[in-house]
């Protein structure tokens, strides 16, 4: 596994990889300027808005929804430095990311931690898909992204930060894991519905 995914951040993740699509690196590009609390809730609320969900519902949404990524967040970084686990940039020799090297550990992913943790909410309250999802961010200029379930931004994600160049496949589905894990704790866990 860990030659596999050497060798795919080594050919699509290198700087002058010329096997990354054009859009692979305005995603990578994308989700290097925004973090996970300003794509998921500006998803969230274009499916709230669409589905006309009431203002309590929405209130316990969003609660649900930050406090997942906050308790993955926190979770993740630190087993980031359990593990200490190295990037690409210091792994490959000659290597040379795409987007700039986060300064802490790569394993597993904060990035994707945050976004399965909030994935995991947003498709228990909203359902796992039908809905038409477009993310602008002004740091990201000129790219518009559009997605039609919240897994399809979990799993962009992941492509961004291996074709970006910062993360193993490895980190991100690590990532994935324990995002999940922390999703279905708060959802099952914290701000059960009130019965009128």
């Amino acid at each position: 596994e860990y030659v596999k995914d050497y060798r795919e951040v080594m050919e699509v993740g290198d700087s002058a990889s010329v096997m990354r699509p054009a859009d692979r690196a305005d995603g990578a590009r994308f989700y290097a300027a925004v973090l996970a609390v300003a794509t998921w809730n500006p998803a969230v609320r274009q499916v709230a808005a669409a589905e006309g969900t009431s203002l309590s519902e929405n209130a316990r949404a969003f609660a649900l929804l930050n406090v997942a990524i906050s308790d993955a967040l926190v979770s993740v970084m630190e087993t980031k430095y359990h593990y200490t686990f190295w990037r690409p940039e210091t792994a490959i020799p000659g290597f040379v990311p795409l987007i700039a090297t986060p300064c802490f550990p790569g394993y597993p992913s904060a990035h994707a931690s945050a976004s399965y943790a909030a994935e995991e909410i947003a498709r228990r309250i909203f359902g796992a898909g039908g809905h038409s999802i477009v993310l602008t961010s002004p740091p990201a200029v000129g790219v518009t992204l559009t997605y039609n379930s919240f897994k399809e931004i979990a799993r962009d994600i992941d492509d961004a930060r291996v074709y970006g160049g910062i993360h193993f496949r490895f980190d991100q589905e690590a990532g994935a894991v324990q995002g999940r894990d922390i999703g279905k704790y708060v959802y099952k866990n914290m701000l059960r519905p009130v019965q009128p």
